[in-house]
């Protein structure tokens, strides 16, 4: 994140679920009505493109000429996390903990949730932002959302939390989502930790991460490359990865069992083709769900 500004990939995430929400009622994978308060300029002015008859195609192909498959992966893994949380609403649920809530508004745009405490943390400037932007829509943020803010490089997780009420003898449901890619490995391990130490037992933690294959180039995945230089470019350059295969003994080792590690191919035979879509995903971007053990 570059000094005083909110994150940029926060921003293009709201756009990619704003443009998901643009698509006819029939074929879309989920709706967000908050995320085009989140554009600058740019971004809205391609959202207005999307909105024009033909446009939302026009505007996929050239995303996916230009970057390959960060929107297929952006909405996929969306759905993916909106599934996850309902099935753990109907499970029995009394918080949950957005790590690096972004622009995220599952807390208002998802009915089920306004009965559950939501912890949002993040980087301050990206919490002052969004909560101007959402201030002309809600008035007030509503009394079951509780912002946290950290910086994952700097604060204590575990002190900000615990003072803001925080129960780790609640079952929680803990979300990290577009957040360790950016991180080093000991603040992804520490978080992982304290994750496995507060959270009670059967609590959920689904976080995404890309393959180290595509950050030590010992593999070659469609759009990577180009996908590194733009975060380079952003100040929000990728330092972090792991290996599919050596995921479940990694989250053993930090009290975390896995229970499903899902990419493009999951994502298509989930969601796209049901609906006789077709986009291009990031294969080297993936999502996990684990649970404390």
């Amino acid at each position: 994140m570059k000094e005083g500004r909110a994150s940029w990939t926060a921003e293009l995430m709201a756009f990619f679920r704003a443009h998901e929400s643009a698509r006819p009622l029939r074929t879309r994978l989920f709706t967000d009505p908050f995320a085009p308060d989140f554009l600058s300029t740019p971004l809205r002015g391609a959202l207005v493109l999307a909105r024009l008859p033909g446009g939302i195609g026009v505007v996929q192909r050239i995303i996916e000429r230009r970057w390959g498959g960060p929107l297929g992966a952006a909405v996929c893994r969306t759905r993916f996390i909106d599934d996850a949380v309902e099935a753990a609403i109907t499970a029995g649920l009394d918080q949950v903990v957005i790590l690096g809530a972004g622009f995220d508004c599952r807390a208002y745009r998802m009915p089920r949730l306004a009965g559950t405490r939501v912890f949002e943390v993040d980087h301050p400037l990206t919490q002052s932002m969004k909560r101007t932007r959402l201030a002309p829509r809600l008035g007030a943020i509503p009394p079951h959302v509780v912002f946290a803010p950290v910086d994952f490089a700097r604060d204590s997780l575990s002190a900000s939390m615990e003072a803001r009420g925080f129960r780790s003898a609640a079952r929680t449901f803990f979300l990290w989502e577009g957040v360790t890619n950016y991180l080093t490995d000991d603040a992804v391990d520490a978080t992982l930790r304290w994750v496995a130490r507060v959270g009670s037992p059967g609590s959920t933690l689904l976080f995404t991460y890309i393959h180290r294959g595509m950050l030590d180039g010992s593999l070659r995945f469609e759009g990577a490359e180009t996908s590194r230089r733009t975060v380079e470019r952003s100040g929000e350059p990728y330092t972090f990865g792991l290996d599919p295969a050596e995921v479940p003994a990694y989250l053993r080792q930090r009290g975390l069992d896995l229970v499903e590690d899902v990419a493009a191919p999951e994502y298509r035979d989930r969601y796209l083709r049901p609906l006789g879509r077709d986009m291009k995903i990031w294969d080297f971007y993936r999502a996990a769900v684990t649970r404390v053990t």
